[in-house]
């Protein structure tokens, strides 16, 4: 076996490993996963949505509830003066009367718009807690996926280790020219810069070499480097 046919043994090895990092970086595994990250993003939108909307419900609720509070403290500071003597006049009476009645109608107002806000509150509660079941089922899927994918990368890391093993015993039976020259040319040919001839065509590009170049191919020593004259790959005999 010459230098060329290690040469294009690393090739073949070099192939597998893109073939194997493509498969890495493809794996379905990884689309589930990023459906499942999605999932869990939208969940948790909806989830910070209703939330905000309960968040308002409550705070205007309690919001009414503090003016029916208050204005239940004044109806019963004016309901205290109307019966502790401390007032006599009829006039005076008469609208200490109306103005208990007024803080009475606003309380009752303000209770009763505590009520209604209560009431609005209670279904968007009920649909919080199912966004809530909905953002946890979520994570554990986006557990799940992130566990399928590290298991699976995992399985091609040691493939790609494996063959990368491999590729190291090749590149010994290569000169350090040969294999800087190979290199180059497989970053600028898209990863392959090494092909068989097979007659009188070119593996790499798949086209005929004219038979005056041909010629000077079959004549060039074994461990000559020769490059394709279409694709420029180095060409192994």
């Amino acid at each position: 076996m010459t230098s060329l046919d290690d040469l294009l043994t690393v090739q073949d090895l070099d192939t597998k490993v893109d073939q194997l990092r493509h498969r890495r970086e493809t794996l379905p595994e990884r689309a589930q996963l990023a459906d499942a990250q999605a999932a869990l993003a939208a969940a948790e939108g909806r989830h910070e949505e209703c939330h905000g909307r309960l968040r308002a419900l409550r705070s205007a609720q309690k919001e009414a509830e503090d003016h029916a509070s208050l204005l239940e403290d004044k109806a019963t500071a004016v309901q205290g003066s109307l019966y502790d003597g401390s007032v006599t006049a009829h006039k005076e009476l008469e609208a200490l009367q109306a103005e208990h009645a007024m803080l009475k109608e606003h309380q009752a107002e303000y209770e009763d718009r505590a009520l209604e806000l209560m009431e609005q509150a209670e279904p968007v509660e009920e649909e919080l807690a199912g966004i809530a079941a909905e953002v946890e089922a979520a994570k554990a899927e986006v557990k799940r996926a992130s566990a399928a994918l590290a298991v699976a990368e995992a399985e091609l890391d040691a493939q790609i280790d494996e063959v990368l093993a491999q590729r190291a015993a090749a590149v010994e039976g290569v000169p350090d020219d040969v294999l800087r020259a190979y290199e180059g040319l497989r970053t600028k040919l898209g990863g392959v810069g090494a092909a068989r001839l097979e007659g009188a065509r070119c593996e790499g590009c798949h086209l005929t070499i004219p038979s005056a170049q041909l010629e000077e191919v079959r004549k060039a020593p074994p461990d000559a480097v020769v490059n394709c004259p279409e694709c420029m790959r180095i060409l192994v005999r």
